[in-house]
């Protein structure tokens, strides 16, 4: 079993909040590094579901015989999974000690922390805030920092609209988040109601429907147990709206869909953290629900295996599981980020793109594990309150691909999620800074996505490259304080890229960049990696420079070959 020897950082992933009045600056709500768990709390799986009671209250006389008689203050099981179970103890620090234990009990399966998730902010609609959706419709408008846009640079559902595709209620998009404003006046014709609940059942205090929970009308709250899935942070409602703003209502901004039904799987509370076992508990009940698909703003770092069987059912469900790469601004394909790096066909991993359709800085990526590039930088929509904000981060990309995933199968409702997502990959609009950051090597694009519009590639032919051995390297370790630039050139090549063997430094803090000779920046790299190979430059001169602050210093860099294409 894995066990975490770091503080975990699960994350919303955006929260790299910025307002609209914080002129670009991302303020996070990071992950508390006082805890890495709900105090005194671990899952524990079982093998025999059928003997439950007994294997319950054998793990109980295991763990107070080796810990203490009053070791165990409660076991409870799962309301969506009878399986697992989670287990209290008197003692924060007995935790580990009871993983251990129960670990090596032949009736169960696997015990682990329940670690804690937490944000990191990291036709035309007559909306009238509809001109702040860059991401939606780019004209070159500046987005809320003041950065003026690429024309183009959005997810070009526009076109898609005009063609009166504008999304379907019979569509459920579960939003897996701090719950949904029910009455926001930009949400609530779009919220989704449980029919099996809805009208006088709403309130008669009994589970009519039969799925195990009492008068869930409006999906439910994992964070307190109960029917109220209101957005007590922000962040939710900020997805929803992406997803499915009312469209041409006269108010406010216009998501993907005009019409679609947003559930709310409320598991982040007020402070944006939530436990694994509300994690889990909300993506069993939205699979249980039979959604067509799940947006997912959040993760981080440490593996679950309890949370990687939930999300694994889904793939079996056959529902879209879209994800957030992650804001640490690094690799997902040398350190991996969950859920989105979860190995199933189901999960869609999102990084997040600014209005001139570069990488954002703080996005995570990786052209082996990241699948697409949504708009992430500055995005406006719907928060709590019945209000407007912009914020950043990949949980803003991920509602962008949740929508247009959403859209496809209102149009398409047999596609299944291997032909969503094999279209979002294969059509999206090709962006040399995106071609080694992402498997789509490009940003999403909706309208060529429904058409199935497979764009040329604008990469040079990679039979073509050459490599040519040189030698470039930082000291090892770098200094403190350092801006230093290194040049690389080989007279008359076409284009050039740089193989590193190594990279090593402070991840988020210190970076190593490929910049042209102009000082257009190309790659932004922070931490480790091995054999990497950049983008490539047009032309046959390039820059590294190295950065670092006042602390933490790392290996630095070596570059062991070029590669060039001569005319």
């Amino acid at each position: 079993m894995q066990q975490s020897s770091h503080w975990l950082k699960f994350l919303i992933f955006s929260f790299l909040i910025c307002s609209m009045t914080e002129a670009g600056a991302i303020a996070a709500i990071r992950a508390r590094l006082t805890q890495q768990h709900a105090p005194g709390e671990l899952v524990v799986k079982i093998r025999q579901p059928g003997a439950k009671t007994l294997l319950q209250s054998n793990a109980v006389t295991t763990l107070q015989s080796r810990l203490g008689a009053h070791s165990v203050i409660d076991v409870k099981p799962f309301k969506t999974d009878r399986e697992l179970l989670k287990l209290r103890m008197a003692k924060d620090e007995d935790v580990s000690k009871a993983v251990a234990i129960l670990s090596a009990e032949p009736s169960v399966e696997y015990a682990e922390p329940n670690y804690m998730f937490y944000v990191l902010d990291d036709g035309i609609p007559n909306d009238p805030d509809f001109v702040k959706t860059w991401g939606i419709h780019n004209t070159g408008q500046k987005d809320a920092a003041g950065q003026i846009g690429t024309p183009g640079a959005d997810i070009r559902v526009l076109p898609l609209w005009q063609q009166g595709f504008r999304g379907s209620r019979n569509i459920v998009a579960a939003v897996i988040d701090t719950g949904i404003q029910w009455d926001h006046p930009d949400l609530a014709a779009n919220l989704y109601s449980n029919l099996g609940e809805a009208g006088d059942l709403a309130t008669n205090g009994q589970d009519d429907d039969g799925n195990g929970f009492v008068d869930d009308l409006h999906g439910w709250n994992f964070a307190r147990n109960n029917k109220d899935s209101n957005d007590d942070h922000g962040h939710g409602s900020h997805c929803a709206g992406t997803i499915g703003g009312v469209g041409n209502n006269g108010i406010g901004v216009s998501g993907v869909n005009w019409e679609v039904s947003l559930m709310p799987v409320k598991f982040l509370d007020a402070s944006g953290g939530g436990t694994l076992q509300a994690a889990i508990e909300a993506v069993n009940y939205a699979r249980m629900m039979k959604v067509n698909l799940m947006s997912n703003s959040w993760g981080g770092s440490q593996f679950a295996q309890s949370l990687s069987d939930a999300v694994k059912r889904t793939e079996e469900a056959g529902i879209i599981f879209v994800a957030a790469a992650g804001n640490d601004g690094t690799s997902n394909d040398t350190g991996p980020s969950y859920p989105a790096n979860f190995p199933f066909g189901n999960i869609i991993s999102v990084a997040a793109t600014d209005n001139k359709d570069n990488i954002a800085n703080f996005s995570n990526w990786g052209v082996n594990s990241v699948h697409v590039a949504a708009p992430g930088v500055q995005v406006y929509s719907t928060v709590k309150g019945g209000k407007y904000a912009a914020f950043s981060g990949t949980s803003m990309a991920t509602p962008h691909i949740a929508g247009i995933s959403a859209l496809l199968l209102s149009v398409n409702p047999n596609w299944d999620f291997a032909e969503v997502k094999r279209r979002l990959i294969t059509t999206s609009d090709p962006v040399r800074n995106l071609s080694r950051k992402v498997m789509a090597k490009g940003r999403v694009n909706a309208y060529n996505a429904l058409h199935g519009i497979v764009p040329p590639s604008i990469d040079p032919d990679e039979s073509l490259w050459k490599d040519v051995p040189v030698t470039i390297e930082s000291v090892h370790p770098y200094a403190p304080k350092s801006d230093l630039t290194f040049n690389v050139e080989h007279p008359g090549a076409k284009y050039i890229r740089v193989h590193f063997e190594k990279i090593g430094t402070e991840p988020g803090y210190d970076f190593v960049r490929l910049e042209t000779r102009s000082g257009e920046i190309l790659e932004k790299l922070s931490g480790e990696h091995a054999n990497y190979l950049t983008t490539y430059i047009v032309g046959d001169s390039a820059t590294i420079r190295l950065t670092s602050d006042v602390s933490v210093n790392g290996y630095g860099f070596k570059v062991d070959r070029i590669q060039v294409i001569m005319p």
